[in-house]
């Protein structure tokens, strides 16, 4: 019985993840351990992050105690290819960035999410896939 209610709640997480990803705003998923010290170090930063860019909806996600969350970033982390499953994991689009080091990963995460759209020009807009993937021990 355990399991087909998990089963239905990951199902239906998957239809709200899926459908709030196609709004117009984009999701940016910060996957953390709530007993890992570099997920600890970044929470700051993505709290800030979360100030600056009100365009981009954050979804801070604690995977060693939380099977659901834990479903959901296997599920991300198989559709791009990331391989070892290490928190911190940052994922925005078809990006990611895992590890995380004060003073050497926050420009690399900005860099990643890119700057806030201009709707008066298409200047500055990128194109392309880019996977970073950044292990920190």
């Amino acid at each position: 019985m355990k399991k087909i209610l998990f089963f239905l709640v990951l199902t239906a997480l998957s239809f709200a993840v899926s459908a709030e990803e196609t709004q117009k705003n984009e999701v940016f998923y910060f996957f953390y351990s709530a007993t890992c010290p570099h997920c600890h170090e970044a929470m700051p930063f993505i709290e800030e992050l979360e100030k600056e860019r009100p365009d981009i909806i954050f979804k801070k996600l604690e995977v060693s105690g939380n099977e659901v969350n834990l479903a959901i970033f296997r599920k991300k982390t198989a559709k791009l290819g990331i391989k070892g499953g290490g928190v911190p994991t940052f994922i925005f689009k078809d990006k990611y960035i895992v590890g995380f080091k004060k003073g050497l990963y926050e420009g690399r995460i900005r860099a990643m999410i890119g700057k806030p759209a201009d709707k008066t020009s298409k200047k500055g807009v990128k194109t392309g896939k880019q996977k970073t993937q950044e292990l920190v021990k």
